[in-house]
Parts: C-alpha cells; structure tokens; sequence
C-alpha cells in the first residue's frame, strides 16, 4: 500500500542489509551519509550560496478520497477513473539504456521472457536493459562497478565511503536539468517532494535523483486487533507504558506458545518518552540519543518486559521473516514494522482465516502524548554515470515516465504492465492476472512516485493506515535534526559503533550485563568515535 505492489517487495531489514538506512544513531548524513575529506563536500556550504533545489509541484491529477497532511499519505480507496496521461509521447530515444539496481525480491525473469518488461520497453521508446542485483551484494557489486570504470548509464548509488567525491568524478552534475524550476521540463520529478532532494546533492550540486518514501519508512507498533478483541481488549486504549505492561500480560500465554511482543519495542518506548531521533540539536550542540538519561528509562522498562515473560523467549534471535510470521500466525500479538507492512500483513495471512491489524496509539511514557520520529525521507538516490552527457535529457524523460504518479496512465505501464495480459480491471481497480504476478519489473528501488494508501482488496485498510499515518504527523513529530549533513567518522566507524551499542543494550535487558554499564557504552561510543562524529556534524550545521 506504498502501493499495494510496490509495498509487498520492500521491507526494513532489506534497507540495513544494503546499508541505505539512516536510522543508525551515530548516523548523521541519513541513506546517503557517505563521506569526504575535500572542503567543498555535502553540507559545508553558506546558505546564500547553497544550490536551489528543485522546484516542488505537486500532481494534480487524481484527487485523493483522503487528504494526507503534515508529511502523511493521501488514501485512494480506488484507482482513479480514467487515469489521465502525465507524459507526452514515448520518451526514449530508440538507444537501450542500461541501469543497475538492488533487488530485495526473486529477480524478474529477463525481458526475452518478460512481456512486461517488454511492453515497457515499447511504451519508454528505448529498452531499460537492468542489472538486477540481490540487496545483500549490491554494496560491493556497486563499489566494484566504480573500480572497474565500467558502469551502466544509471545507477542506484551505494553507501560508500568518500562519496561527495565519488560522486563528481564518476556521475553527471544533473543542476542545470533540475535546479529550480528547470525541473518543470519534467513534471514528475518536480513531483518529488523538495525534502527528499537533499539526499542528492553532492559538493554543492544536484547528482542524484531520490526515491521518496518518507513516512512510509517510519516504524510503529502493529497489534493483532481481532485476536485482542476475542479476548475482550482494546490495544487502542493505552495511554501510557503501565497500560503497555499491563496490556502484554494479559495477552501472554505461554503455555499455549502464545507471547504479546515478538521483540522488546526498544524504539516505541524512546517514542514515548520523547527522546531525540538520532540527535537532539540546542544552541547549535548536538546531543545523541545514547547520551540522554532516558536511555536508562527505556533499559528498566525493556528489562521489566523481559523478567515477565510477555516477549517471545527468542526474541534476540528471531530474523524479520520469523517474526513476521510469528504475527501472522498468531504467536505473537504486537509486533514492530514501517507502515509498509500494513498491507503486507494483509496480503501474506492464510486464506479464509480471520486476520486483522492496527496500530498502537504513541502515548507518553507517563501519559500524554509521545513524540512520533519521522523517517528520512529518500529511500534510495540515482545517478546518470558520466560518458552520457549527450543523452542526459533522454534519460531524465525516461525516468520523468518511470516516476508517473500513482493515478496517471503511466503508473499502470510501469507498475503493473499492459492492460489485459498483466493486469484487468475490477471497476477501476487494477488486478494482477498470473501473468502479471509472474512476469514484472519492479524498478522502484530506483525510481518511482511518492507513495499512497491504496489497498483495494479493503477499503479499511486504506482507511486504517491512512488515519494512523495522519495522526503520527501529529503527535510532536520529529525528524534527525543532522538528515543530510555528513561526517567522514560516521562513514568510517558508524557502523561497528552502532553494532557494540545494539550489543550492549541487548546484553542488559538480558540480564548479561548491568544497567550501570551503559554509562561505560556511552564512554566507549563518545571515545571511539562519537565525539568526533558529533564535532564534524556541528561544523557541517554551522554554514550560515
């Protein structure tokens, strides 16, 4: 329901896996935070003379059943009738372009055997010829590609470090195609939220192309509501981390294999209580969220959940395919995810069993109200490789296509394929056909239009999420105060920092180690590298 389709393919874990998550919290510079010791790098530049990104001009040719706000999700409980066209002719220029791309699903069969694919091709006017490549190599396919000077005239850009550099020796400076309204020659691009543009800049310059997902990507705490309901409870009513407590140990059954939480809900509970999302910035000083005393609130409360046996007993060790399904049959009853997950969870249940799901309420930890944290809002950034400068423009309509919004003609060819073969129509809704399930090509982790509640199967899902999303935006949301700033530390160490805090937290809710060793994790994170972290996002922050 980012789209229906587009949803089913995407999940948390397979961003950690391909290192394009900015939810670390030594992380400063979000998906993209690579680094640079040049002086002209992301970031350290005067505000009068920032580049100006693109102009923002929003799609207005489908009109939303629900109106999103503050960042949410519009809902469409249909597709539009009569979806109206968003590009003129065929944008290609006959030539095949070549692209590269992580995959987080089963690679689409080729287009030889793909008619899909091939009837794309036929309505691009120049053939996408696409390296799919599995998440979990693509770091260093990516880093591999560079080296070997050979690359594809587009790519989805990996977390690697020195980027900013990377960025200009090996990709076209995009600005004077995209800068400003020079970005209305494609209006589907200048459909990209101005938010998610930073992700692309590089040195002062537009190199990359982001693909939006913003809340999309935001985590909340999905509960199994018609199991809580049997047995009488509204997860709906908790007002607070007793409510929390209380509500877990009625919903555990142990001895019927039966557990309220499949993890600790470590980042709900920083949520409520109204801790920094990744960082805190007062005065110009940044503060981690390691650092502040609600650390120790989240430890006692995640060690009270533990000791009373209302979290599945592997829970450290449960993959996210485990404990998806764990929620799904019913093991366990609340269960972490992003709002991509709503419809996921739907689609995935047993046939003809009963199913259905919410989303808890973010309340303060005392009561109140929590405070919502806002994910980055680019999921993934591409670039045009240099050596294509001639065919820049053909390759900025191809994607200006390829990004058609959802309720335009367009969005059909490039999601679900050709009218009859891939997809029909109940009413104005498109259904896959088995053709269609089986022969796609998903580019999305490359391109592809801000995403909307869509759920066509159940208009209360759609409704669902939608109001969820909406009231989230505002409960004090907030967002990592260092998105996009970068810092060559967090490049080089914020990964293995991250890893020996996760450790160490998970060691003491786990009774391996103490609660007043946690002060001695925060020593050791600001001593290896977090100090450092903190100073050189400062320095960023600073230009005026």
């Amino acid at each position: 329901m980012y789209d229906d389709i587009v949803s089913s393919h995407l999940s948390r874990r397979s961003l950690l896996r391909l290192g394009l998550s900015g939810a670390a919290l030594t992380a400063g510079g979000g998906l993209l935070a690579g680094c640079s010791s040049s002086g002209d790098s992301r970031g350290v530049v005067p505000a009068s003379e920032r580049v100006p990104l693109p102009a923002y001009v929003p799609f207005e040719g489908a009109r939303p059943d629900l109106k999103g706000e503050k960042g949410s999700a519009d809902g469409f409980l249909h597709y539009p009738q009569n979806p109206p066209k968003s590009v003129d002719g065929r944008p290609g220029d006959g030539a095949p372009i070549t692209a590269m791309l992580a995959i987080f699903y089963p690679a689409w069969p080729a287009a030889s055997e793909n008619a899909a694919w091939s009837y794309l091709n036929e309505q691009l006017g120049s053939e996408l010829q696409i390296q799919q490549v599995p998440s979990p190599d693509y770091v260093a396919r990516f880093a591999t590609t560079i080296a070997g000077n050979d690359l594809p005239a587009v790519m989805q850009v990996g977390k690697v470090a020195r980027l900013p550099e990377l960025m200009k020796a090996k990709f076209v400076d995009l600005t004077k195609y995209l800068s400003g309204d020079a970005v209305k020659k494609y209006p589907n691009l200048a459909n990209i939220p101005s938010e998610a543009w930073p992700a692309g800049v590089f040195n002062n310059a537009i190199y990359g192309i982001p693909t939006t997902r913003g809340m999309w990507q935001s985590s909340v705490l999905f509960n199994r509501s018609d199991l809580i309901k049997a047995k009488g409870l509204d997860a709906g009513q908790i007002a607070s981390f007793d409510d929390l407590f209380s509500l877990c140990k009625e919903l555990t059954d142990s001895k019927n294999s039966v557990w309220a939480l499949a993890t600790p809900p470590i980042g709900y509970i920083r949520q409520m209580l109204k801790m920094p999302n990744v960082w805190r910035l007062d005065g110009g000083k940044l503060t981690n969220a390691y650092e502040v005393p609600e650390q120790e609130e989240v430890l006692n409360a995640c060690i009270k959940l533990w000791k009373a046996g209302v979290v599945h007993p592997d829970a450290f060790a449960l993959n996210s395919e485990q404990t998806r399904q764990f929620f799904i049959g019913g093991r366990t009853l609340i269960c972490g995810g992003n709002y991509q997950a709503w419809s996921r969870f739907h689609r995935e249940h047993k046939p003809g069993t009963s199913f259905d799901l919410d989303a808890l309420p973010l309340p303060g930890y005392s009561g109140g109200q929590g405070t919502f944290h806002l994910a980055e809002p680019a999921y993934s950034v591409g670039g045009i490789s240099k050596g294509n400068e001639d065919r820049v423009e053909t390759i900025l309509k191809v994607w200006n296509y390829l990004a058609a919004p959802f309720g335009s003609a367009e969005y059909l060819a490039a999601i679900y394929g050709q009218s009859g073969p891939d997809y029909t129509l109940n009413g104005s809704d498109p259904v896959q056909t088995a053709r269609g399930l089986r022969e796609q090509l998903l580019l999305t982790p490359l391109v592809a239009a801000p995403g909307v509640a869509y759920y066509p199967n159940d208009s209360q899902v759609t409704e669902k999420t939608h109001a969820h999303m909406k009231k989230m935006a505002n409960t004090n949301a907030i967002q990592n105060p260092a998105l996009y700033q970068y810092s060559e530390t967090a490049s080089a160490k914020g990964g293995e920092l991250n890893k020996r805090m996760d450790s160490d937290f998970n060691d003491i809710i786990q009774g391996r180690k103490k609660i007043s060793d946690w002060a001695k994790s925060v020593a050791s994170w600001r001593s290896g590298g977090g100090d450092r972290i903190r100073t050189e996002l400062e320095a960023a922050m600073s230009a005026k």
